[in-house]
């Protein structure tokens, strides 16, 4: 009987470990979601409009793209002839854009749908600007994207990313104390309204230091490439 008994034992205590091992992965899982899956959601936006964007970029006709290549064309142009306040001013307006757009849109119930819109033009903008460089000029084009653009997209995306989280709370808290009434206070709305703007702030920074590098690396590695 005593035999009987320790052959079971270790058989359920094995079971007990493989049931608190998936337990533990699963809690593991959830934490990491509630904690990272906002952010995992809006670099997967961002990649896709990239991936988008890159793929219109070999397109040679219509309406859009030729805007768009003019826009490219004009902003590297402009550059050459501009002094490095211009350059930094040039490169923090386009990041603050979308910035201030996400900002505005969280204000509203319905940015929780606008806000990861604002994020894919991101992408798609950045995304044609690679594209174009390189489906144009070729390696030179993008040892150029990567020498003197790179480092300043994604500083500047990864701020974006950053402060949409806070962005998606707010207008997500808004849509509940419009439609779902007496969830929230207006004391719990300005608490989060006060954390999107002190992470607002932390986002200017980002998009600061995004600027600066655009602009000490086009004027250190853009003379070396003639377009």
């Amino acid at each position: 009987m005593k035999s009987i008994v320790l052959a079971v034992r270790p058989a359920e205590q094995s079971g007990d470990f493989q049931r608190n091992r998936y337990r533990r992965a699963a809690a593991l899982l959830r934490y990491f979601f509630r904690k990272y899956g906002m952010a995992a959601f809006f670099v997967t936006v961002l990649l896709s409009g990239m991936v988008i964007g890159a793929s219109c970029a070999g397109i040679k006709h219509g309406e859009l793209m030729s805007r768009a290549v003019e826009a490219v064309t004009e902003h590297i142009t402009v550059n050459r002839n501009s002094t490095a306040i211009g350059v930094f001013a040039d490169s923090f307006t386009v990041s603050f854009v979308f910035a201030a757009a996400m900002i505005l849109m969280a204000m509203s119930p319905f940015g929780i749908i606008t806000i990861p819109t604002v994020m894919l033009a991101r992408g798609v903008c950045c995304g044609i600007i690679s594209g174009y460089l390189c489906v144009t000029y070729g390696l030179k084009g993008l040892a150029y994207y990567i020498c003197v653009m790179l480092i300043g997209t994604f500083i500047s995306s990864l701020a974006l990313v950053y402060v949409s989280q806070y962005c998606m709370d707010f207008s997500f808290s808004v849509f509940r104390g419009i439609f779902c009434k007496n969830l929230y206070t207006g004391d719990t709305l300005r608490n989060k309204l006060g954390i999107m703007i002190l992470n607002t702030s932390y986002m200017l920074i980002l998009i600061g230091f995004a600027s600066l590098a655009d602009t000490v690396l086009f004027f250190l590695l853009g003379g070396l490439f003639g377009f």
